[in-house]
């Protein structure tokens, strides 16, 4: 350490630390004194020696105080960019914000390296160490470094995500652990006795506790207090307030109004046993008088009771004599990590980015919607894809949804619409006959994707004069294989056709409950953790270097896929304050200005706006740019080119267009292969359907 004395100190001091540090904990077992690390040479009991050199990382940021910082890198020493091996840093106990660690790593290698914050679980053994993420440095590119021969000890000062004069500061994601959320509605808050209350406070505090069941301790190693309730880090957004991004929760009493919506959010290693407690309070204020805190009740929300991941618990307030006096609505989300693949710090996150600081154009489903209006191309095909990139499209956008033997297939409608008619009596078969056929909807997700394919399409034109059925079917020999419904998203991810400069909007479809009561497709539909997991693993396996937007219109589904994987942005679609389309019932979904507080809070890459509130309301896109939210929008008023160029002048970030492809739309006036919306399918012709086993039941009419 040759430089000034003052400095020498500091760092003598650092080393100190360091050197016990190293005595107590395993992973700082590679931190040798030597100057060369051995390894196994080429030949037969050999050993060769590589050169090494010291290098201390001072790394600035102002975590959390339950937080600590980790680095993780390319080479073994780092953890092979694994975050559950990050090596810990030590905390300056001088500079509050400065941590410290000293690494030996080799001579004529280019290693590459992130720094990260972590929560550690504080009693698991050093053998067996568990944290999760909270914080990482997300950038494309990661630090580097590259040591010479002629390297002295280096020291190299960080700023935890200021890279490049950039900054890229990530939330985390799951690794292990689950992460829970607490809404609560204060409007849904009863009291017996409301009118002797004043000013009503509110605390929520996240813990857990501790059994003899759990792997990672045992009864003869743990006291009895070990096995109580623990307190927990958590964080709160107060949503309906202009300053609604989340905030460490330090257990202090929030006053609540009718109004407010209350978010706390907190991430467990299992959620079996973790708990929030609720605890209201009455604050009286008189004149001359300092303020009387005095607690009304408490409640204790069991994350356990809750079926399915999701739903709301009404839930009794009991005051310190166990008396009910009053009750409240928790509503709960627990979502789940993927563990099908591991993910690890290697790649960075991708961010939405203008190409070339222009509007960039996505072709919705290919080169517009088939069913709707005249194109030659049914959407969502991989031929609709290829016809979108050769227009020149900067992003495909196209709908997955998960089939009875969940396969992700990319379809738009939750329904197929079916023509069929039931057998002759006779007991003969004359698709010629002029009965008049029925139009029967199935659900996608009641059909295996061997079912699925087996359906035809027809020409609906030709198929109004029954005269010739058999002759209007359209056999899958007879089309091409691009243009056939319901391809895998492996297939479109794979798929040699479709360039890796192209990238995928990909929409999770998933029914919602709609305001008026009803839904838009049935009630105990598949659970949203394992749903989203089958897609989100499918595109981290197969979508490579292709750049890849997720969006949804189901907000849980949105927070679903931004919390479980790191390398993707995600985009909240919002119909907003419309009169086309049914209002759903979530009140997250029902205005734009919602819709861009939600995307703020939950730290989503932006919004998807509806092209029909923005052009009687300008102001949430310009609240979304305030916030460093992506802008896109969509809608069919984007069919006109004035409502483009609109747009464009107004520098969103991309325009989801379905008349972008001209001349895909003008060589015919109707569609001449229907999409399979329509579609021939006699539910009990032999020669139609023979071998596919439906139920009865599956269809509705």
């Amino acid at each position: 350490l040759a430089f000034n004395f003052n400095v020498q100190q500091k760092f003598i001091h650092i080393y100190m630390i360091l050197k016990k540090t190293v005595n107590n904990h395993h992973n700082y077992r590679n931190l040798g004194c030597a100057s060369f690390n051995v390894v196994p040479g080429l030949c037969c009991g050999e050993s060769i020696r590589v050169a090494s050199r010291w290098l201390t990382f001072i790394l600035t940021s102002a975590f959390a105080g339950f937080e600590s910082a980790f680095i993780s890198g390319s080479h073994d020493l780092l953890g092979k960019w694994n975050p559950s091996a990050g090596l810990p840093m030590v905390k300056d106990t001088i500079e509050e914000n400065k941590w410290y660690i000293q690494i030996m790593l080799p001579v004529g290698e280019k290693i590459q390296y992130r720094f990260f914050s972590a929560i550690s679980e504080p009693r698991t053994s050093l053998a067996n160490p568990r944290h999760f993420i909270t914080h990482y440095e997300g950038s494309s590119h990661p630090r580097e470094i590259f040591l010479s021969d002629e390297s002295e000890t280096r020291i190299i000062l960080c700023e935890f995500g200021e890279f490049e004069k950039q900054a890229f500061e990530n939330s985390g994601w799951l690794t292990c652990q689950n992460e829970v959320l607490l809404t609560i509605d204060a409007s849904m808050v009863r009291f017996m006795h409301p009118q002797k209350l004043h000013h009503v406070h509110l605390k929520v505090g996240a813990f857990r506790t501790m059994s003899s069941y759990d792997p990672q301790f045992s009864v003869e190693e743990n006291t009895y207090d070990d096995f109580q309730e623990s307190c927990w880090p958590s964080w709160y957004s107060h949503f309906k307030s202009h300053d609604c991004a989340f905030k460490e929760n330090r257990n202090e009493m929030l006053s609540i109004t009718p109004r407010d919506i209350w978010i706390f959010k907190a991430q467990f290693f299992t959620t079996d046993e973790s708990i929030f407690k609720v605890e209201f309070f009455s604050i009286s204020d008189e004149e001359g008088d300092s303020p009387v805190v005095e607690q009304i009740g408490t409640a204790i929300v069991l994350t356990s009771a809750l079926q399915n991941y999701r739903g709301s618990i009404k839930l009794p307030i009991c005051d310190v004599k166990n008396k009910v006096v009053g009750s409240f609505v928790a509503e709960l989300l627990i979502i789940k990590p993927i563990t099908d693949i591991k993910q690890t710090l290697e790649c960075g996150f991708t961010e939405v980015k203008k190409k070339h600081n222009r509007t960039m154009n996505i072709g919705h489903r290919g080169v517009g919607q088939s069913c709707a209006k005249p194109c030659t191309l049914p959407e969502n095909t991989i031929a609709s894809f290829k016809a979108a990139t050769l227009s020149g499209a900067d992003f495909v956008e196209f709908d997955v949804q998960m089939t009875k033997d969940w396969l992700p297939v990319v379809y738009h409608d939750f329904f197929v619409k079916i023509w069929a008619r039931k057998r002759p009596s006779n007991r003969t078969l004359n698709l010629n006959d002029h009965d008049d056929f029925s139009v029967q909807t199935i659900a996608v997700s009641d059909l295996t994707k061997d079912e699925l394919d087996m359906l035809m399409m027809v020409d609906e034109q030709k198929f109004a004069n029954r005269s010739d059925v058999q002759g209007n079917l359209i056999k899958d020999s007879e089309v091409d294989a691009e243009l056939l419904p319901f391809p895998l998203l492996i297939q479109v991810l794979q798929h040699q056709s479709l360039p890796s400069c192209v990238g995928f909007m990909i929409e999770v479809k998933y029914p919602q409950k709609l305001k008026c009561g009803c839904s838009e497709l049935y009630e105990n539909y598949t659970e949203r953790n394992a749903y989203v997991d089958v897609i989100v693993t499918d595109v981290l396996k197969n979508a490579h270097q292709r750049k890849i937007i997720f969006s949804s219109f189901d907000p849980d589904v949105c927070l679903m896929l931004k919390i479980k994987q790191n390398r993707y942005p995600v985009l909240f679609l919002t119909q907003g304050d419309n009169s086309r389309y049914e209002i759903y019932e979530d009140w997250r979904t029902w205005s734009s200005d919602t819709a861009v507080k939600f995307a703020f809070v939950h730290d989503l890459a932006g919004v998807a706006f509806h092209s029909e509130e923005l052009l009687s309301n300008i102001a949430p896109y310009r609240r979304a740019l305030k916030l460093n939210l992506a802008t896109f929008v969509w809608g069919d008023d984007l069919d006109e080119s004035r409502h483009r160029e609109y747009f464009r002048n107004l520098h969103f970030d991309e325009l989801i267009v379905m008349a972008l492809f001209e001349r895909f739309r003008r060589e015919i006036g109707f569609a001449c292969l229907l999409y399979v919306d329509q579609i021939v399918h006699n539910i009990f012709c032999v020669v139609i359907c023979e071998s596919m086993q439906i139920e009865k039941s599956n269809f509705t009419n």
